[in-house]
């Protein structure tokens, strides 16, 4: 695997990590006392609130579903949408490298 492969793997990894940290410390968080952890997590979610807020998700009576389910939608369906972004941005700028590269090889 070259470094430039790893790099971008690694890269589009970040949003996951970031939503990884954000959930251990969401269940930290009451141990630990941290008082402004949430504005962290709307941060990472507000982007994407007007996509995300529109009640997907069924009223089901079980807390355990209810706690799940806000934490998919306030973390990790936001970072599959980051690092999609991400995806794209890469994909963009291979591609214009890649046209630069062979207007470049066909005029000389």
């Amino acid at each position: 695997m070259a470094i430039g492969t790893f790099a971008r793997r690694l890269f589009l990894s970040v949003p996951f990590g970031i939503a990884a940290v954000l959930n251990v410390f969401m269940i930290v968080a009451p141990l630990l006392r941290i008082q402004r952890l949430e504005a962290y997590v709307f941060l990472f979610f507000a982007p994407w609130a007007w996509l995300l807020d529109q009640g997907w998700l069924p009223e089901i009576g079980s807390r355990w579903f209810e706690v799940v389910a806000v934490y998919i939608v306030l973390l990790w369906i936001p970072a599959a949408l980051y690092s999609g972004i991400l995806w794209l941005v890469l994909r963009a700028f291979s591609f214009s490298a890649g046209r630069a590269k062979r207007s470049d090889s066909s005029v000389g």
